[in-house]
């Protein structure tokens, strides 16, 4: 281990989705905690970086644009040319620390923590990088452990120990934050990343008249926002609408989520969630509530819910599809029966 003093400058580059941008919030709180003067400032893409908005441990977020995020009037050298910039920029102020905050050996992010110049890079290594005397390159863990864990592990280099604390996330409601029904609200959220991941709508419906049939609840439904036929960005306004039509004599509200603060405020109305593996579970984890989560060919052991009660379903076949509806019913009473 380096020794530290309180007052160094580290650079955590988390260049992943909302999720793992989470999962690194656990050691950056941890930092804070055991460093009060540190001063930290967090490398994340303009997708992923409105999920750590105002949050107090971090003194500087640092945005750049992945090419297949940029506006429709900015071209692909555009981009580049900003990432180099910012990236020269970082150097000249001379990070103590530059933190590859992943589970993986992640070539392209050491490539980066190179080109700013720490006095050590820390970051887990396999075959294909080559760290320095005074980098700290840590190998894996023999047993699978969660992101949250990995992460954690390569901050203990400067002084971060256990135990490891919830996710962080702060919930900044707007004056357009929309009324939600009085009593216990169940949030849906439909959309999957992932083929395997994807719950049939029929289901989702289902699952809603059945517990709509036994309990006093109201449903708030979470979609990917987009028509399925947009090539960039596709969504499920269609699958929004579908759902709704076949639940229109039950309690169900669609909640459209324009930007990433939008779906942050509405699952905090939610007393419980249910969803397949992805950003939205997580974000429901780092907002503490109880989660029936749906894996399909994602490790559990790497991405459960960290930090809070949760059901996770798994088919042997590693296909969403073949949780069945009863499966999901029973996991959601099982919650729900603990708190009432």
């Amino acid at each position: 281990m380096i020794n530290t003093n309180s007052n160094f400058k580290v650079l955590i580059i988390r260049r992943d989705n909302i999720g793992d941008l989470l999962c690194t919030t656990p050691a950056i709180h941890a930092l804070r905690k055991a460093h009060p003067k540190c001063y930290i400032v967090v490398f994340a893409n303009s997708y992923n970086a409105p999920i750590i908005d105002n949050n107090p441990d971090i003194n500087r977020v640092e945005i750049y644009t992945k090419a297949k995020h940029r506006l429709k009037n900015e071209s692909l050298l555009s981009v580049y040319i900003n990432k180099l910039k910012k990236i020269f920029r970082l150097r000249k102020e001379q990070f103590d620390y530059v933190v590859v905050a992943s589970s993986g050996e992640k070539v392209h992010e050491w490539s980066i923590a190179k080109l700013i110049k720490p006095k050590s890079i820390i970051g887990y290594i396999d075959k294909n990088i080559k760290p320095k005397p005074n980098d700290i390159g840590l190998t894996f863990p023999s047993k699978e452990l969660h992101e949250v864990e990995y992460v954690f592990n390569l901050f203990r280099g400067i002084g971060v120990n256990l135990p490891i604390p919830p996710m962080q996330l702060l919930v900044n409601k707007t004056s357009n934050y929309p009324s939600i029904d009085v009593g216990t609200t169940i949030g849906m959220h439909i959309s999957a990343r992932r083929i395997k991941q994807r719950w049939l709508i029929e289901n989702f419906a289902n699952l809603i008249k059945e517990i709509n049939g036994e309990f006093k609840v109201n449903f708030l439904i979470f979609w990917s926002p987009g028509s399925l036929n947009d090539s960039k960005h596709p969504g499920d306004d269609e699958k929004a609408l579908e759902l709704l039509d076949l639940c229109v004599n039950d309690p169900v509200k669609l909640y459209t989520t324009n930007t990433l603060q939008d779906l942050v405020i509405g699952l905090s109305s939610c007393q419980y969630v249910i969803c397949s593996d992805g950003g939205g579970m997580h974000i429901a984890a780092a907002l503490q509530k109880p989660i029936i989560c749906l894996f399909g060919d994602s490790s559990a052991t790497h991405w459960y819910p960290w930090g809070v009660k949760h059901k996770l379903l798994q088919a042997p076949s590693k296909n969403v599809r073949d949780i069945s509806v009863l499966d999901v019913k029973n996991a959601f009473d099982d919650i729900y029966g603990k708190k009432n």
